[in-house]
């Protein structure tokens, strides 16, 4: 007995039901069945054909080959693989749908590399359960592939330890719902048509660690994919750091609502349309480059969200101030080199947190009036009127000479500073700013 979500399950062996569902030898160990893959427990290797014209569908079990007569709609239930399951995939007639299923250990999906597009499409679909291993590559899916879609009477997740899909090219819509991916490895791969990720999380991936490229071990990587038509990360949650490495997104795209716990990297992406970023939650913004965020607030400025845009400037700028940092500390030359930069970028972090925290630049206004006051022997704390006066007068921009006492350093030094820190204060006040 075991347990498929809530439903206790009576398995039986496959080979009793193959013994009692026989109905007719073709020639030596081929075999013509009606067979329902229902509650069944599968102990040995078993192969799935599909489109291999012997009747729309057969499997090979035990040395024998069996060809299922109901091929034209082929669902499996609530069974339990115990060994490898390997699915051969030739222009399928059929609709190919597994639920709930247990495969302890590799489900590999296979596919020619000469099919072509049917004039009816076809689906495989891969509904709720646990894989231990599933292995799709080197295959051109002219069908519908979905891993656990989600429908309205239909929300259930699916476990996958690990999920390698390599060197493939998917003619048909793409779908990857709910599903909790221990790890991931995604490489070589064309999606020609929409594909959604929805809602699926993933723990790591397979990427190195390389302090070059600023990587660690089990990052998760998506290398040389190709989106030709939708990319849909909405919901999804990453508790690495996600990298696009050679991927193009030609497509209207969008990440909305998704989590990225270790940050992202968009360094080697080509967009070709905009992305939708809203909503995105990077937890360690430090791990996210300064060209990423700059990638980021562009898309947020193509679709005239300008306070998203605003939001992502101010960190691409902080992680401008944080490398110009390294550089000026690296050797003496490059202290010269970077050091007036730097102290710009200080400045601009210090006064307003780079134009995004208005607080904080009227903070200082009110320590420039202040340090003005003190400049001119204006020592004592006056909690009276006329010190409250002498405050508001050196936050005032268009005080004159006489009010410094016929002073013009103290003059410039405070015109100077009120001028700059006003200007940050504008800013940040203004959600809508480009810079």
């Amino acid at each position: 007995m075991s347990y498929i979500g809530s439903i206790l399950l009576n398995e039986v062996n496959i080979e009793s039901v193959l013994a009692r569902d026989i109905k007719s030898n073709r020639s030596g160990a081929c075999y013509d069945l009606n067979i329902e893959f229902k509650l069944l427990i599968i102990a040995n290797k078993i192969t799935f054909n599909f489109g291999d014209g012997s009747g729309g569908a057969s499997f090979n079990y035990d040395l024998n080959n069996y060809v299922i007569k109901n091929g034209q709609y082929f669902e499996i239930q609530n069974c339990i693989f115990k060994d490898n399951v390997e699915v051969t995939i030739n222009n399928p007639i059929s609709n190919i749908k597994w639920v709930d299923c247990i495969f302890e250990k590799n489900l590999i999906i296979k596919s020619p590399q000469s099919v072509e597009k049917l004039h009816k499409i076809s689906s495989f679909i891969l509904e709720g359960g646990k894989v231990n291993n599933l292995v799709i590559g080197n295959i051109i899916a002219n069908f519908k592939f979905y891993i656990n879609p989600q429908e309205k009477k239909y929300n259930s997740s699916i476990e996958i330890t690990n999920l390698k899909i390599n060197d493939s090219k998917f003619i048909e819509n793409f779908k990857l719902h709910h599903a909790i991916v221990n790890k991931l490895e995604i490489e070589n791969v064309d999606f020609e048509q929409n594909a959604d990720f929805f809602k699926s999380v993933f723990h790591e991936g397979v990427v190195e660690e390389d302090i070059k490229e600023k990587t660690k071990q089990n990052d998760i990587g998506f290398k040389a994919i190709n989106f030709k038509k939708l990319a849909l990360f909405g919901d999804t949650e990453f508790h690495k750091k996600l990298i696009f490495k050679y991927v193009t997104f030609e497509g209207h795209n969008h990440f909305k609502s998704a989590k990225l716990h270790k940050g992202l990297d968009l360094e080697y992406t080509n967009v070709q349309k905009e992305i939708n970023f809203y909503g995105i939650e990077i937890l360690d913004k430090a791990t996210t480059s300064q060209e990423t965020y700059r990638i980021i607030k562009n898309q947020f400025e193509k679709l005239n969200n300008k306070i998203e845009a605003n939001k992502y400037h101010a960190l691409e700028l902080e992680q401008h101030r944080k490398d110009i940092k390294t550089k000026i500390f690296k050797d003496f030359k490059s202290f010269f080199k970077f050091a007036p930069d730097g102290l710009v970028s200080l400045s601009h972090w210090a006064s307003s947190n780079h134009s995004s925290n208005y607080l904080l630049a009227l903070f200082w206004i009110f320590i420039v009036s202040f340090c003005t006051n003190g400049f001119l022997g204006n020592t004592t704390i006056d909690f009276s009127f006329n010190g409250w006066n002498n405050l508001f007068k050196y936050i005032n921009i268009l005080s004159k000479i006489e009010d410094f006492n016929d002073s013009y350093v103290a003059m410039t030094l405070n015109k100077v500073s009120l001028g700059y820190l006003y200007y940050q204060f504008l800013t940040a006040v203004r959600k809508d700013t480009r810079k």
